[in-house]
């Protein structure tokens, strides 16, 4: 099982400009292959390192400034891109900007000199320090209630941020966690106008961040578009909406972890409802409204944050009808699959409900099963 943590970094002026010169040749690698790959086709990753190794680095000699882990990361990650490409699953890939978020990644060696353990990558919370390849040791801050990291280092990814604030993310690996005990079973149903009702009666409201926001991104976009592009006005005013993007995702994800760190301490078997959020976005209506309630998210934080404390996640299937199904007699009605239907109320046992608690009851049940079924088989 795998874990990451991420700090924030505090380079020096030298470590910022190789950091900067570090993004620059990955970067510049990634789109030269991709040109070879457009003009010449596919190539697979190992015929490429050798191109680079024989002829590419020699050519570019800047290339040789930085740490040579991280241009063969480039371009595997190319490859796995096209391979994602070739399979039908995503649109070909496009060539990087310096403007957009820059990162790159550097795996963690390990090795052994005079009788002493050393790898290339290494925390210290006492000092608060990490040291990184050809960068050394550079300030972080973060996880103020931690001692130590725990497990096995693997790789750590460097990045800068829209607002040029800049990021370390270090992945370890952790043993897997026992299954714990099961005492207290939830279902989870998600919507836009209550963001997450459980299957006990407690409600998370949606917040709908994008609205707080809207009105200041809208402005700044109009002046954006009145500016000429390429000039400094118009760079400056492009930073200024980068960090408001910025400071709309941090409070969108400051709340989300708030949400699903207390569903994952309170309850051992946790069940959500299936949601093919493409497909939900695509509906004009209420795309905004499905991409600001982030459901991928919360399912993606609850499914993670369930395995690292040893609890059951289940994801129920996408065509069950927990909102037409009385949670009481299990009759359907199908009248129900219109939103605008507030509350439930059954027309064979008269049983009336909130029409999402009526849901999340459903999805736990479903969860139940799920769990049943991994336990006693």
């Amino acid at each position: 099982m795998y874990k990451a943590y991420k700090f924030k970094l505090y380079p020096n002026d030298n470590q910022r400009e190789l950091i900067n010169k570090t993004f620059g040749c990955s970067r510049f690698v990634y789109n030269y292959y991709l040109s070879r790959n457009k003009e010449a086709g596919y190539k697979t990753p190992y015929t490429n390192i050798k191109d680079y190794t024989n002829n590419l680095k020699y050519e570019k000699p800047f290339l040789q400034e930085v740490d040579s882990i991280i241009i063969r990361k480039a371009i595997f990650h190319l490859d796995d891109n096209l391979k994602r490409h070739f399979n039908n699953n995503f649109g070909y890939p496009k060539y990087k900007s310096k403007y957009d978020k820059n990162s790159y990644m550097t795996s963690a060696i390990y090795g052994k000199y005079k009788d002493k353990n050393y790898c290339n990558i290494e925390v210290d919370l006492n000092k608060r320090v990490i040291k990184l390849p050809k960068l050394k040791e550079v300030e972080i801050r973060g996880y103020r209630n931690l001692d130590k990291i725990n497990g096995r280092i693997i790789n750590a990814t460097i990045s800068r941020e829209r607002n040029n604030k800049y990021y370390v993310s270090v992945m370890v690996e952790v043993p897997d966690i026992t299954k714990k005990e099961v005492r207290e079973v939830v279902g989870i149903d998600l919507g836009i106008k209550k963001l997450i009702t459980l299957s006990d009666g407690s409600i998370y409201d949606n917040n709908k961040y994008i609205e707080k926001y809207e009105k200041r991104i809208k402005r700044l976009q109009r002046e954006l578009s009145r500016k000429e592009k390429g000039s400094k006005n118009y760079y400056k005013c492009k930073e200024k909406l980068n960090i408001l993007y910025i400071k709309l995702s941090n409070a969108r994800k400051y709340y989300l972890h708030k949400i699903t760190k207390e569903i994952t301490d309170n309850y051992d078997v946790i069940s959500t409802e299936g949601l093919n959020t493409k497909s939900m976005i695509m509906k004009k209506d209420l795309s905004k409204e499905i991409t600001d309630a982030s459901f991928s998210e919360i399912l993606r934080q609850l499914n993670y944050k369930s395995q690292l404390k040893g609890k059951y996640f289940y994801q129920i299937s996408t065509y069950y009808p927990s909102s037409q199904t009385c949670s009481v007699c299990e009759n359907v009605d199908k009248k129900y699959k219109n939103l605008s239907e507030r509350t439930y109320k059954c027309n064979k046992c008269n049983n009336t409900l909130d029409r999402d608690f009526n849901a999340s009851i459903n999805i736990m049940f479903e969860g139940l099963k799920l769990y049943m079924k991994e336990v006693f088989n």
